[in-house]
């Protein structure tokens, strides 16, 4: 979804965009087919290394030049991959870097999208100090959508700010919810925003690890997603 997004961002024109994997198991450069260098959490561990060796470089400025070069220039868009720390390391300082990263490259992008782990960790850190879009992914199970909800209700604790948060529901066979799941997304709270249906040539590219780029216009997913997208940016063109 998060490829999904660059892409038709890049396509109506809402550039620069900022990709950023703050995922610790990076794979959105497999779904947009690019490779990267270097991670944030690699970087903390050099940093831990080599600034020492460094004279009359800062920490700081060490971690900037760093992570500038770690930036991957594409045609619409650049990619920034957290990664993970080496061996044994704490993710507190890598999620530390990303904030500011995210803090010091925002103004240079018209949008950043974030494709956050499966989890509650940048909420619980609050990694991400605002966004615009709060978009919570579930697969089509109770389990998953109660999830959701948990990572709604953490984001109304930590005070994360979100003009706009709501949930959307994945690999939906049929592409509508069953009942069971109808009810659990209602006992969220949350605004179901989109139902993306089951994809047979998502699941096809996937199981061959293609880019999402080979998704053909025609495939549900990418129109569920293309009009779910052109949804919101209709809501915050009509703001404007």
């Amino acid at each position: 979804m998060s490829a999904l997004t660059l892409g038709w961002l890049a396509e109506h024109g809402e550039v620069p965009v900022l990709a950023v994997d703050a995922d610790c198991n990076a794979n959105l450069n497999e779904a947009l087919g690019i490779a990267y260098n270097a991670t944030v959490g690699g970087i903390r561990e050099s940093a831990r290394k080599e600034v020492q060796a460094l004279k009359g470089v800062s920490k700081q400025e060490f971690l900037d030049l760093r992570v500038q070069a770690a930036v991957v220039e594409q045609k619409g868009y650049d990619l920034i991959v957290m990664g993970r720390p080496e061996g044994q390391g704490c993710y507190c300082f890598a999620n530390n870097v990303l904030r500011d990263v995210l803090d010091r490259l925002a103004h240079n992008y018209r949008n950043i999208v974030i494709d956050s782990e499966a989890g509650l960790e940048h909420i619980s850190r609050r990694t991400l100090l605002s966004v615009d879009y709060l978009l919570i992914v579930s697969d089509c199970t109770v389990r998953g959508i109660r999830t959701a909800g948990r990572i709604s209700a953490l984001a109304d604790e930590v005070a994360l700010p979100a003009k706009q948060r709501g949930l959307i529901v994945n690999r939906v066979p049929g592409g509508s919810l069953p009942e069971s799941i109808a009810e659990a997304v209602k006992a969220t709270g949350l605004t179901l925003l989109a139902c993306i249906p089951l994809d047979q040539d998502v699941a096809a590219l996937d199981a061959d690890g293609e880019p999402v780029s080979r998704i053909p216009p025609e495939s549900p997913a990418r129109v569920a997603m293309n009009e779910l997208l052109a949804k919101l940016y209709a809501v915050e063109t009509e703001k404007c």
